[in-house]
């Protein structure tokens, strides 16, 4: 397929999902007049979340594209929206809960299931 409309509304939400945490990273900085590192908890936990995406968004946005463009239309909106949804539990579950595992069950589902995605789409664009 020659546009990549499915993957272009993807990145475009995860980007929206990537400056919500950034702001509320940034927000919490000025509450705690913060410039880098510190000790408060909400700041490294609203930091990790908004880590935690952009660490996991490009990877996933490049095998997106790869399966649209080889025409995997279908499958990119099934793993696109199972990934937003992951990936805003996964957020959720850093940001307003302690724990892990069974302790913190959006954080969980959040990161094995946006792992699982990642498999399953490189497998796609393997075979």
């Amino acid at each position: 397929m020659d546009d990549l409309n499915g993957t272009a509304l993807y990145a475009g939400i995860l980007g929206i999902m990537a400056v919500a945490l950034a702001l509320n990273t940034a927000f919490r900085r000025v509450e705690t007049k913060t410039a880098i590192a510190g000790d408060d908890d909400i700041l490294i936990k609203r930091s990790r979340a908004f880590g935690n995406l952009v660490e996991h968004a490009p990877l996933m946005l490049i095998l997106l594209m790869l399966m649209e463009y080889r025409g995997s239309e279908f499958f990119v909106h099934i793993f696109g929206i199972a990934f937003i949804l992951c990936r805003g539990a996964h957020a959720y579950g850093i940001i307003s809960k302690d724990g892990l595992g069974p302790d913190n069950i959006p954080r969980a589902v959040g990161a094995i299931g946006s792992w699982a995605l990642i498999i399953l789409a490189s497998l796609m664009c393997i075979f």
